[in-house]
């Protein structure tokens, strides 16, 4: 009985050990940068005379039927929520910008963005063909 109790003892020992892995590292480099709240996030790697994620998330935030979207979202949530993007590297000329409303359950996008980070060309995909067009040539669309 004793030594039953020592080998169930040991077993016990052997796995709570066996169970406790290294810790893993947090995820740093290039791929990676940490937020103003700590959170690692996954950015656009920068060509020397490229526009930065911040600054073409605040560029877009500024083009007006953003703005607008972004005050219904807050509206829609009171004052909680704003506009949210997600970033989807495509290539080094080409990063895809989805801004829309993030949502407990999904992220319903509003507009699909295609920017060039090298000569900050921003174009933006209409829903309906599909087609890349610049940003006031959409806002002309919109008011036909």
């Amino acid at each position: 009985m004793k030594r039953n109790c020592l080998l169930y003892g040991a077993l016990v020992l052997l796995l709570t050990v066996s169970c406790n892995g290294p810790v893993a590292e947090p995820v740093t480099g290039a791929d990676s940068t940490a937020n103003s709240d700590g959170r690692d996030t996954l950015a656009v790697a920068p060509v020397p005379k490229a526009a930065t994620e911040e600054q073409v998330v605040d560029s877009l935030k500024h083009i007006p039927f953003v703005a607008e979207s972004h005050r219904y979202i807050d509206s829609l949530t009171d004052h909680k929520h704003g506009i949210a993007f997600l970033i989807d590297t495509v290539s080094d000329k080409e990063v895809n910008f989805r801004a829309g409303y993030n949502g407990e359950f999904r992220f319903e996008t509003y507009y699909l963005f295609t920017v060039n980070p090298q000569n900050f060309d921003i174009k933006i995909t209409e829903p309906i063909s599909g087609d890349k067009m610049t940003v006031d040539a959409y806002e002309a669309a919109q008011t036909k």
